[in-house]
């Protein structure tokens, strides 16, 4: 294991290529681990603002309904007018879903992954000034916003990557 990484390994090798980690294969892991978690992530929220998780009150629902959803979200969005409020709370739900369906399916991953961590920023900046710092800790937003950066400078190396003709899931060749 000590030279899983090392610079000897070919790019254009799978995961396991004679019992050793290549780079890119771990590297495309990462990619589904993270593309797969940001959207289950938001898919959970979204489902618990209308009510997946059990009604409001049940032991695994944060909002369990829109209109708590929504008393949490003008929380957050104080400096907001309150008559933008509304369509905030809209907007950021509907970035979610889209967000979410891009990460799994893969449509526009860059910017998905951009527009997710972008997301995820504001949100744990609002939560920081409503709430205090420890919140956004708590709950890692902070860690998942990096996380969906990371997967957009991710994406972009393998669109390059596919541009250049190199590693590629369709240009991998088993050695025999």
């Amino acid at each position: 294991m000590t030279a899983m990484f090392s610079r000897g390994v070919s790019r254009n090798e799978g995961l396991l290529v004679g019992g050793e980690v290549t780079r890119a294969g771990a590297a495309r892991w990462t990619e589904w681990a993270l593309r797969l978690s940001l959207a289950t992530a938001f898919l959970s929220g979204v489902g618990d603002r209308l009510g997946a998780w059990g009604p409001h009150g049940s032991p695994h629902a944060s909002w369990g309904d829109w209109h708590h959803f929504r008393i949490y979200a003008d929380r957050l969005n104080w400096y907001m007018p309150a008559a933008v409020q509304p369509a905030a709370a809209v907007l950021a739900t509907a970035g979610e879903v889209a967000f979410a369906i891009a990460l799994v399916t893969g449509f526009r991953l860059r910017e998905a992954a951009i527009g997710s961590g972008v997301l995820l920023t504001i949100f744990g900046i609002s939560m920081a000034l409503t709430l205090g710092m420890k919140a956004p800790l708590d709950y890692s937003v902070f860690t998942a916003a990096t996380a969906a950066f990371s997967l957009a400078v991710m994406a972009a190396d393998h669109e390059r990557e596919i541009r250049e003709g190199g590693n590629h899931e369709s240009t991998f060749r088993r050695r025999g």
